[in-house]
């Protein structure tokens, strides 16, 4: 079944895209070689969803400053922050430049810190109610670094990284040069970290369609399950369910099930800004100025930064937004993207999802779990997520990313698509492997397809 879904759908892709013929694209896509592609917002259906879209992109897009402040809609910040607004790490709606000309971090890539003797086999959820949640962390410095604070307290510490070289050579003599990150924190304000911490990074997705992919059923991401690869075709993918079963869709590892919990959890982690959801400052027990800082405002919940009016509006702004699709294929690209099937990379990158209102859609993602082998595991667990296992990262609006010089995979290893691909292990490794087989012009086929997306 998957098999036919799989060539019917690149079919018609093709059918339509051969040549470089433009294509009609639904109103709820923009096209993918377009500016902006990821800030193109749908049509507001009334007045009042305008207005949320509106109120939302002010909390989104206008610094949050410290409490107390005359600007009493958007204090709170900190005490501990990454970046004051969201979209400092997601630039038109997409994702932010990572990495700076001296291969140092930037703002965008977070530096996030887990002890692996706190995970066992069990499944591990990482909500502050949790039981397993104060184990998880380091004790002095949490679950992420923050490298910004405001009044008294100090920023946690100073991110840096270390690169390793690492020069890759197909069977035809073309070479690749491939980079290692290993995360290093100096300037420690707090005391060491705990011997069984480690650190391990994050970059920030682009906010491709979220309003799209929150309406697909679970049913439709469940029915490309197969935990046991009952077909034997060598892929596994599973959901990531939180204690409560609901599925996860959002995040490396499919950890978070809903977008206003994603959001919420950014806004806590990044920003400092408690919610319903993260209701107490994310303070160390030695973080005497982080406990002593001033809180936001009083508001019908409490005293909460970031009340469920705002959390909403925010949602409500994100969910408005197109997702990037390719207006028109060169005859390369097109070929690229039935060779894309061939290879295997569509067992993963499931070509079309179908929302509960009859949309069809293509991330290229399955939002299942897979596991990636031990060169990208990172060695956390989110839920039911393993060390090496992630959720499939969608591809809608990749040439878009590679146009504003941004990186590619959880920790921004890789600095092109291509890069990507030849990180690939564990589920993915025999779709690699053909990839390295092919022919230099059939592998420039395959990135022309992708490049378009």
């Amino acid at each position: 079944m998957r098999k036919e879904i799989i060539a019917g759908t690149l079919a018609l892709t093709l059918m339509a895209a051969v040549g470089g013929a433009a294509t009609a694209l639904p109103d709820w896509t923009s096209d993918a070689g377009g500016p902006a592609p990821f800030a193109q917002a749908m049509r507001e259906p009334d007045d009042v969803t305008m207005d949320q879209r509106m109120l939302g992109r002010s909390f989104f897009s206008i610094p949050w400053i410290a409490a107390p402040a005359a600007t009493t809609a958007r204090d709170g910040l900190g005490p501990f922050f990454n970046a004051n607004t969201c979209a400092n790490c997601h630039q038109e709606n997409g994702s932010a430049p990572t990495i700076d000309t001296n291969g140092q971090p930037l703002r965008a890539l977070l530096f996030k810190l887990a002890r692996p003797s706190a995970h066992d086999a069990r499944m591990v959820t990482d909500t502050p109610e949790s039981p397993d949640h104060a184990r998880m962390l380091d004790p002095h410095y949490g679950g992420q670094i923050a490298s910004n604070a405001t009044g008294l307290a100090a920023p946690e510490a100073r991110p840096r990284l270390e690169t390793r070289q690492i020069a890759f050579r197909y069977g035809d003599g073309a070479e690749v040069m491939l980079e290692r990150f290993t995360p290093k924190l100096g300037d420690l304000a707090y005391g060491p970290l705990a011997e069984d911490t480690m650190i391990f990074t994050r970059q920030p997705p682009a906010l491709a369609g979220l309003g799209l992919i929150a309406v697909v059923p679970d049913a439709e991401i469940l029915a490309w399950e197969d935990p046991e690869d009952r077909d034997g075709n060598g892929i596994s993918g599973r959901a990531n369910r939180m204690t409560d079963g609901a599925i996860g869709r959002f995040g490396w590892k499919a950890a978070e099930p809903t977008l206003s919990s994603q959001i919420a959890n950014a806004a806590a982690v990044d920003m400092g800004l408690t919610n319903s959801r993260y209701p107490v400052e994310l303070c160390q027990p030695d973080q005497t100025a982080c406990i002593e800082a001033t809180r936001g405002r009083p508001s019908p919940q409490g005293l909460l930064d970031l009340p469920d009016t705002r959390l909403a509006a925010i949602e409500t702004y994100l969910e408005g937004f197109k997702a990037p699709q390719p207006k028109k294929l060169s005859a390369s690209a097109a070929r690229g993207a039935n060779l894309f099937a061939t290879t295997g990379c569509t067992a993963c990158h499931r070509p079309v999802l179908n929302t509960a209102d009859g949309r069809e859609i293509r991330p290229l993602s399955d939002y299942l779990l897979h596991d990636m082998g031990a060169d990208l595991a990172d060695g956390v667990r989110e839920h039911m997520a393993g060390p090496s296992e992630f959720r499939t990262a969608p591809l809608w609006g990749l040439g878009a990313r590679l146009r504003a010089g941004h990186r590619f995979l959880h920790d921004a290893r890789a600095r092109t698509p291509e890069a990507a691909i030849l990180w690939h292990g564990g589920e993915a490794a025999k779709a690699r492997e053909t990839f390295i087989s092919l022919d230099p012009a059939t592998r420039a086929a395959i990135l022309s397809y992708l490049e378009s997306l």
